[in-house]
């Protein structure tokens, strides 16, 4: 089952857009009996979110149809419908209204002496309700606004809306009269709210609230809301609903450990030396490299083995093979030259480009949109089409390990008692580390996670993860002379940071899960392990065993 812990539904295109703008890539597309969803990923302050969005059209009934469809699809803990709606009174064009609750004001009885309204009505969830009035107290939201607003600034409400299938496009309609005298606090009108919300509360354990911006007022319509106010207000409720969704805390795993097995498959032919490496390609395929650099692919959805690539030479020492998250591409670091291979798709034909290396270099932990390699002067971010150098960091003297994110935009350098962090444009981080033994090199482990907002660092002594906006201390936890003991000399080390924080290191083959418990929480598996990789999505954990073993399994980041 595909899983987005978060889905936002909007109306219109122009709503969808402004939502996408706040999502990170790679996005995939997910078809769910016809409902076509596009799923990206965003990062706030504690957790890492996959998000899914939708465009329903218009209308309470499809927006509870399409509700309930992504509940059973994706399994969120949180959903949003966000968009536009029209001013009732109290507002301005471009404020934004979060709903406490949400009015059908088209329900009633339609009797001889005319119509008898019985309004119906559906709640937010308290807890979103509260985040709501927290981010409406302060101005932050306003930083995630993409465009600037036509006029003034805009502001936040925490009030009641309507709903109904009717364009209200007159302040003395009858429907205008109906709301002001059965909807009285109501501040907006919209159209899909209140279908929304009743889909929602059939969901127990699912949050849901509605976000709106104004785009119009009942006496003040036409072309020019259209064509100016609704991509303004509909960029204004997306800024104010990924601002609070940036301050929600981390959701708390669907499952403990590893979860659900998907699969189990065979590389087959394994060369005698070297170690394999594994990672995840675009949507749900699966990357495996022997030593001898044969490329082995897989479609999980379906369990087929794709085309991949013969074997033949050597790679260098070590995990010396970079499988790239959004294109079917890997880059294979052998002693002399750099070898990109990249496959049309899923299918067997590829292009190969090779660049010569000056010497032996290395390939840096991460990436997988840009390559980075290093040798003991510098380390060379490459692009992925041609291997060219892009950027070049100077390594510092007694350099144990090397990480980067997947973009490049952040790279870590470890010697055995400090850690050097660049970010590009900005003034390099230094931070200590401690370690029992500074006198060994490679004396540390580290990582940077995909989007670069943490890097993780392990020594004899202790596991130190910072998270990179505030150089603050996510987890330090200091290892037992057991667990030093334990890592020292051990074959295929290799240390994994989630964009949560979350740490997972492969120690002699075990992989395992780091936390601030008094123990190495190590999970369940069979044989030993070369390699293990983590799907841009944060759902499946992938490995590859020295017999040949890949498995797969479900997984919660």
């Amino acid at each position: 089952m595909p899983q987005a812990d978060v889905v936002v539904l909007t109306a219109l295109g122009v709503e969808f857009q402004a939502v996408r703008e706040h999502l990170a890539g790679p996005f995939e597309e997910h078809d769910a009996s016809g409902a076509l969803f596009e799923v990206g990923t965003f990062t706030g302050r504690d957790a890492r979110w996959r998000v899914a969005c939708l465009e329903t059209g218009e209308g309470n009934a499809a927006a509870a149809a399409l509700c309930q469809r992504a509940v059973t699809e994706f399994r969120p803990r949180y959903m949003f419908f966000v968009g536009v709606a029209g001013g009732l009174k109290d507002v301005e064009l471009g404020d934004v209204v979060a709903a406490r609750h949400v009015y059908d004001y088209e329900r009633g009885k339609d009797t001889e002496s005319g119509f008898r309204t019985r309004t119906a009505t559906h709640l937010s969830a308290f807890a979103l309700v509260q985040r709501a009035q927290a981010v409406a107290r302060g101005q932050d939201w306003r930083r995630r606004i993409t465009a600037a607003p036509p006029e003034g600034e805009p502001s936040v409400l925490v009030k009641p809306l309507a709903a109904g299938s009717k364009v209200v496009a007159h302040e003395r309609s009858a429907t205008a009269r109906l709301l002001a005298e059965h909807c009285g606090d109501a501040v907006a009108v919209e159209m899909e709210g209140h279908g929304f919300l009743q889909a929602a509360y059939v969901n127990a354990g699912l949050q849901a609230l509605v976000v709106r911006g104004i785009s119009d007022r009942l006496s003040d319509k036409g072309d020019h809301n259209d064509r100016v106010w609704q991509p303004a207000a509909s960029r204004h409720a997306a800024a104010f609903t990924f601002e609070l969704l940036s301050r929600l805390p981390r959701p708390r795993p669907r499952e403990d450990g590893l979860g659900r097995r998907v699969t189990d498959l065979r590389l087959g032919h394994l060369p005698p030396t070297g170690q394999s490496t594994i990672g995840f390609g675009p949507g749900h395929t699966v990357v495996a490299v022997t030593g001898d650099g044969a490329v082995h692919r897989w479609e999980l959805d379906s369990g087929d083995r794709l085309p991949g690539a013969p074997g033949g030479r050597d790679l260098g020492f070590g995990h010396q093979a970079v499988v790239s998250p959004s294109r079917h591409s890997v880059a294979l670091v052998r002693p002399r030259t750099l070898d990109l291979l990249h496959f049309a798709g899923t299918s067997g034909e590829y292009r190969q480009c090779s660049v010569p290396l000056g010497g032996e270099e290395f390939a840096v932990s991460g990436g997988g949109e840009v390559i980075a390699t290093h040798d003991r002067r510098r380390v060379a971010l490459r692009g992925l089409d041609g291997g060219e150098v892009l950027r070049e960091i100077p390594c510092p003297s007694g350099l144990a390990a090397s990480g980067v994110s997947t973009d490049g935009s952040v790279v870590a350098l470890a010697t055995t008692n400090r850690v050097l962090v660049h970010r590009h444009g900005q003034p390099v981080a230094e931070w200590a580390v401690r370690n029992r033994l500074e006198i060994l090199r490679p004396g540390c482990w580290l990582a940077v996670s995909p989007l670069g907002t943490h890097v993780a660092c392990a020594s004899f002594r202790e596991l130190l993860v910072r998270r990179v906006a505030d150089d603050s201390i996510v987890l330090r936890r200091p290892f037992s002379a057991q667990e030093s003991w334990d890592g020292l000399g051990a074959k295929g080390m290799r240390l994994l940071c989630t964009d949560s924080g979350r740490v997972l290191w492969l120690r002699r083959g075990r992989l395992c899960q780091v936390t601030d418990r008094p123990e190495i929480r190590h999970l369940e598996q069979e044989g030993r392990y070369d390699d293990f990789a983590a799907h841009p999505g944060g759902d499946l954990l992938a490995a590859v065993g020295d017999e040949g073993l890949v498995r797969v399994w479900q997984w919660s980041d």
